[in-house]
């Protein structure tokens, strides 16, 4: 099993981790770290890094942060220039989160480029138009 790390901004990482675990139930193997107000960078690295150690069950690792070039995926990024089992993906959303947490038995670059999909797909405008198709569909609702 892949293990997961929630890393961002705020309180960021634990406000994805509650959604899921509402949605998808407890996990096991996923640590969550918030970079909050006065915490260093270098104390988030060791975090991070404690952290890679702890939920490594020998699948692998990835570390899902808020922004790509922020903070914690920078200090990820540095964990992940050394350990080649160590992935990184920033910018994620609920549904590139939820889409993960199943397909976590994947190889770690199947699930990279899954989770990387599923971000993508996870985004959705809603169009009056196909509003009124299902309407259409459902009997003029």
């Amino acid at each position: 099993m892949i293990g997961m790390i929630l890393c961002g901004h705020g309180n960021f990482a634990s406000g994805m981790y509650s959604s899921l675990r509402l949605i998808a139930g407890e996990q096991e193997k996923i640590a969550v770290i918030d970079f909050t107000e006065g915490m260093s960078s270098e104390r988030l690295g060791d975090l991070l890094a404690e952290n890679v150690t702890s939920v490594d069950s020998g699948s692998g690792v990835i570390i899902f942060t808020d922004i790509s070039g922020g903070t914690p995926f920078n200090q990820g990024a540095f964990i992940s220039s050394k350990n080649e089992s160590v992935k990184i993906i920033g910018g994620i959303s609920l549904p590139l989160l939820l889409d993960s947490i199943f397909k976590r038995d994947l190889s770690l670059v199947e699930l990279v480029n899954g989770a990387l999909r599923a971000g993508k797909e996870g985004v959705k405008i809603f169009e009056e138009k196909v509003q009124q198709e299902v309407n259409k569909e459902l009997g003029g609702i």
